[in-house]
């Protein structure tokens, strides 16, 4: 780990608006189409729904924003380069799936925790039930966390992966995702980074 350089840092910024602009138009174009259709997959067996709601994993869902950070003090220019062009892959891919399957949640969301919850008010508010196959939260920290471990010391990248797998069990605590939409984004996952596997990326 170690402080960027003013140069990095505006690399940094100006890679993380590109991306939240692709993202919004994407993402969020896709859910809104999604929630106009009446034909949905529900890509979940029913024991899945017995999966309880834990509501502080919310915490740790949202803690993906902190993850995105990570690059900033620890990769140089080419390689957030590359990492920015494996994400906008991720976002671009899923979302043509996104629209080819449109998916709809088997969890009910709880109305008495959204008013009760600022967080969950605020995350059911911006992301509507569909756009769950592939997951792009365990998609986008998967390819993040494939390009940072590297360049981590041993401690630090236990500290990393431990996160990284509560990154992806927050999504069924928190009611956001279903078992296959994990599996999914691992593989969208390891789609974009295996091309760059030989290398040494």
């Amino acid at each position: 780990m170690k402080w960027p350089t003013r140069d990095l840092l505006l690399l940094y910024l100006g890679l993380g608006l590109l991306l939240d602009l692709l993202f919004v138009l994407v993402y969020g174009g896709s859910n809104w189409l999604n929630s106009t259709r009446e034909d949905h997959f529900a890509l979940y067996a029913s024991w899945e729904l017995r999966i309880p709601m834990l509501p502080a994993m919310v915490y740790v869902y949202l803690s993906i924003s902190l993850f995105f950070l990570l690059p900033l003090f620890s990769l140089k220019r080419d390689r957030m380069l590359l990492l920015a062009k494996r994400m906008a892959a991720a976002i671009v891919i899923a979302g043509l799936l996104f629209n080819l399957i449109p998916t709809v949640s088997g969890f009910e969301r709880d109305v008495a925790l959204e008013q009760a919850h600022p967080l969950f008010k605020l995350l059911y508010l911006l992301d509507r039930p569909h756009n769950l196959f592939p997951s792009l939260h365990v998609a986008l920290s998967t390819i993040l966390l494939a390009i940072v471990l590297p360049t981590a010391s041993a401690n630090w990248r236990l500290l990393l992966t431990a996160w990284w797998l509560l990154l992806c069990l927050s999504v069924l605590f928190v009611h956001q995702h279903h078992l296959l939409d994990i599996a999914g984004g691992l593989l969208l996952a390891a789609a974009i980074c295996r091309p760059y596997s030989r290398g040494g990326s």
